[in-house]
């Protein structure tokens, strides 16, 4: 058997079509690294200068983000702190498990704090003031005086008023 030659192709520009896709799928894993170092942590700023883009750029992208996912921005919000707080619940119980006993004390506040999020646990809401507010004195009713009914226009025809 002989081998046959194979021409090589010369490199076409890639069709338009492909661009597009590639273009979408960098764009979603920008997001993607995004939202991990947001979760995470990361502050905007810090996302802008790994990702090479300004801070308007990156709020702009958290908060399409949130709105893509047909969500309001402050059930976004929790949601963002319930994946950060499964994330350091994460990493408090494997240092509990190591013997670390000052993890506990942590993993305790992480506990409360996801059930907090999750609505297992009213939130604690400081009060300004734990004093009850002065009671209110009201006025004393005033007495108004009846009034005097008009006569009825048939009434005025019949009994005419007598004057003096």
């Amino acid at each position: 058997m002989a081998k046959t030659p194979q021409k090589s192709l010369p490199a076409e520009p890639a069709p338009p079509q492909a661009r597009r896709s590639a273009a979408r799928r960098a764009t979603a894993e920008r997001k993607q690294r995004i939202l991990e170092r947001l979760t995470m942590g990361a502050s905007a700023a810090n996302i802008a200068n790994v990702e090479k883009i300004t801070i308007r750029r990156v709020r702009q992208i958290i908060a399409e983000m949130l709105a893509s996912r047909e969500i309001d921005p402050p059930a976004g919000f929790v949601q963002l702190q319930i994946a950060r707080l499964s994330d350091a619940m994460f990493v408090a119980h494997t240092m509990m498990m190591e013997d670390d006993l000052k993890a506990m004390d942590r993993l305790i506040k992480l506990t409360a704090e996801l059930k907090r999020y999750h609505g297992f646990a009213r939130a604690e809401i400081a009060a300004a003031s734990p004093l009850p507010p002065p009671p209110r004195i009201a006025a004393p009713p005033r007495e108004l005086a009846a009034p005097k009914p008009a006569p009825e226009p048939a009434e005025a025809e019949i009994f005419p008023r007598a004057t003096p």
